[in-house]
């Protein structure tokens, strides 16, 4: 089963042109028809309101992407979290919380902030807001979550893999069509020190046709440490510059996590892929250790989204080492920064 999706994961980010693949193509994309259909009804129904649309006490923020997976839109909400506690004002993230692992990664990075987990995000906000009074939400993953008004759009472009085949989901990766980006005040793109800067001009131009009045802001994942998944034990990055190491990730763009390892000189001899936001089983992990050992492998990494996905089952286990990452910007932070500055009312 796990190889069937992959393999229709390969077809929608147009990297399978097998027999099979092409004959699927009208299929997938008959049936991309229908979800564009439904994402357009669904988000002209809010923003008629002929659909119940709320509007929360206080300025909220979207950050969401146009395709599936490995954006790096969790570690933007973070960093944007740090940000505004760091001006002493209280921000609230906003999430649906099907994915536990980022809540979890969120709780484990950021203590103190406050999360609001559930399907009615606006309730849950309100909720909140009367326990402890709110500065401003986050609405993580905002993007396709229209029932809330917001008061700045953050959309989150993957510079590897912007687009894909410019496809609507199943047929390709979008999740929006290309033209939502006009509803954009930010574009965040990410993963840029991993890409050519004539690549960089060619996705800023694509988008700018359809958002002229975007701002664009650049960003990266840095490698900061490892850590061991039992006793949280630090170690280096270049302790495992001269060791064969293996990798598990189950995460939106596998390759995006390799290629961050590469540029902190960890080479790696075997790679174990799975789909993003997968559930571990025992048997996997049990399998992923016998086949590294037998490889000679002394060290497995994988990503703090998988370790806070199954923490104690991938602790017990395989017991490997976790790469620590945050997003830093390379240039356009102050465009966040005047933004958020903006809509709480601060004046430089």
């Amino acid at each position: 089963m796990e190889n069937l999706k992959n393999y229709f994961r390969l077809v929608a980010e147009g990297k399978c042109h097998d027999a099979a693949s092409r004959a699927l193509g009208p299929i997938l994309g008959f049936a991309s028809l229908f979800y564009g259909a439904g994402a357009r009804l669904s988000r002209w129904g809010h923003e008629s309101r002929i659909l119940k649309r709320a509007k929360l006490p206080f300025p909220v923020i979207s950050v969401g992407n146009l395709t599936w997976g490995g954006t790096g839109k969790t570690p933007l909400v973070e960093f944007i979290a740090r940000k505004i506690a760091s001006i002493r004002k209280t921000p609230l993230i906003l999430t649906r919380g099907y994915n536990h692992d980022e809540v979890e990664e969120f709780r484990h990075h950021m203590p103190t902030v406050v999360i609001g987990v559930g399907k009615d995000r606006a309730a849950a906000a309100l909720r909140l807001h009367k326990e402890k009074p709110i500065d401003i939400a986050i609405l993580d993953d905002g993007l396709q979550h229209t029932s809330v008004e917001r008061d700045c759009e953050i959309v989150v472009v993957n510079s590897l893999n912007p687009f894909g085949n410019e496809k609507l989901i199943p047929r390709g990766i979008l999740r929006e069509p290309l033209s939502v980006l006009k509803k954009a005040h930010i574009v965040v793109l990410t993963h840029v020190n991993l890409v050519a800067s004539d690549t960089l001009k060619a996705i800023r131009a694509k988008i700018q046709k359809f958002s002229p009045q975007a701002q664009f802001v650049e960003a990266y994942m840095e490698p900061l440490f490892f850590y061991r998944a039992r006793n949280r034990a630090r170690m280096s990055l270049d302790k495992l510059q001269s060791k064969k190491v293996a990798t598990f990730a189950a995460v939106g763009t596998p390759r995006s996590f390799q290629l961050v390892l590469q540029r902190a000189s960890v080479k790696t001899v075997r790679n174990f892929e799975f789909l993003d936001h997968h559930e571990y089983i025992e048997n996997e992990l049990a399998e992923i250790r016998e086949i590294s050992r037998s490889a000679g492998v002394e060290e497995v990494i994988t990503t703090e989204k998988d370790f806070y996905r199954s923490r104690d089952l991938i602790s017990r286990v395989l017991n490997p080492l976790v790469l620590a990452a945050r997003i830093r910007v390379r240039s356009g932070e102050e465009i966040l920064t005047d933004r958020l500055l903006r809509l709480l009312g601060i004046k430089r």
